[in-house]
């Protein structure tokens, strides 16, 4: 009995901690959809999907003269308590970020120990998705 009154004391914070906040649920709700804009003398599009209450799968693509110049799959996931974000860039290579903060409706994400970028920040605003990478201290290659 006390060997099951146990594992039921152990398992009660996982439980409880389980779910992410609702303001975090309806970020994500509004995330889904297909985004595009221009970058330089491309398009630049991001389209998002729901895996479940808690993954968002997403697939960036640049698009020149009706051409794909480059192409990351791209997963938003509620994992051990934290939002990752995880990208691949042509299935080569995969990448972690952890959101380390909320900033005025922009979630940030890190990974001090990738090259670049160490910073992924992601708003939305209505019918608008506003998104950069970025170096750590947001010097120079900002984009």
């Amino acid at each position: 009995m006390l060997k099951r009154l146990l594992l039921l004391v152990l398992l009660c914070p996982t439980v409880l901690c389980a779910q992410p906040p609702a303001a975090d649920l309806a970020f994500i709700d509004r995330l889904l959809g297909a985004w595009e804009g221009p970058l330089d003398d491309a398009r630049y599009r991001e389209e998002w999907n729901r895996q479940d209450a808690t993954t968002v799968n997403g697939t960036a693509r640049v698009i020149q003269n009706g051409q794909v110049q480059s192409e990351e799959q791209m997963r938003l996931t509620f994992f051990a308590g934290e939002w990752l974000f995880i990208a691949s860039t042509g299935g080569q290579r995969i990448t972690s970020f952890v959101r380390v903060a909320v900033n005025d409706g922009t979630w940030i994400f890190e990974n001090r120990e990738h090259d670049f970028p160490q910073r992924i920040g992601y708003r939305v605003e209505g019918d608008t998705l506003g998104a950069y990478i970025a170096l750590l201290d947001d010097t120079g290659r900002r984009q």
